[in-house]
């Protein structure tokens, strides 16, 4: 059975939340890129705004990552491509990328998939997941820093984020993880440098002494020094 997390590790948890998600305004660009995950719903957003002429082609990128093994029994962006087919985004609109199994991959073989299409884009809008934009952010600048990009994600705040087959308790744990690489991952030259309010590192610190870890990287050995 879940367990149900306290008010106090639920406020932590919407303060991560909120830094992760970093909440740039939406503009008309020259495509769309989804990097896909467990969540159809960026999917079915992208269609949207797809509709209401954000860009006129969309791209989603993704293998099989840590939380979609048994999920779609095909790759991710296979699978978001299914649902931007059910929201009537036509056939000539949509790319593939079903290789990508982390964000790095995305970025590289989704650059691949653009030139064998002849897209030169001047300007991209980048789909995720809420809480996965300041990453997804950080590892653009690191990968692509000469594309101006949007990094955006479906409107839904943290209280109503959970959904069937991921639960709340499920979502703290990813938030914790997903935190984690923020600063761990440039440490190691694989996204760029973030900074990171004492407010937010002190709400991380808190999840992780309550035994928040299930997503870590790196479980034994959390970031002791926050980037500030």
């Amino acid at each position: 059975m879940e367990n149900q997390p306290n008010q106090k590790v639920l406020q932590a948890s919407e303060t991560i939340w909120d830094y992760l998600k970093v909440g740039m305004p939406l503009q008309k660009v020259d495509g769309m890129l989804i990097f896909c995950s467990n969540d159809l719903r960026v999917a079915e957003y992208a269609a949207d705004l797809y509709h209401h002429g954000y860009a006129p082609w969309i791209c989603s990128s993704g293998g099989v990552g840590r939380l979609t093994y048994d999920l779609y029994h095909k790759p991710e962006a296979d699978a978001f491509a299914d649902v931007l087919r059910s929201r009537s985004v036509p056939e000539t609109a949509i790319l593939i990328e079903n290789q990508a199994t982390n964000t790095a991959e995305n970025i590289f073989f989704t650059q691949r998939i653009l030139k064998q299409n002849h897209k030169n884009p001047a300007s991209l809008l980048v789909l995720q997941k809420p809480y996965m934009e300041r990453r997804t952010l950080a590892a653009l600048i690191q990968y692509w820093p000469e594309m101006p990009v949007i990094t955006a994600s479906p409107p839904i705040p943290f209280k109503t984020y959970p959904f069937p087959g991921f639960s709340r308790e499920e979502l703290i744990h990813v938030l914790v993880g997903d935190f984690q690489r923020i600063q761990l991952y440039a440490e190691r030259g694989w996204q760029a440098p973030q900074q990171i309010p004492p407010d937010v590192w002190e709400a991380y610190q808190f999840l992780i002494q309550n035994g928040y870890t299930r997503q870590l990287a790196d479980p034994s050995s959390p970031p002791a020094v926050p980037l500030v």
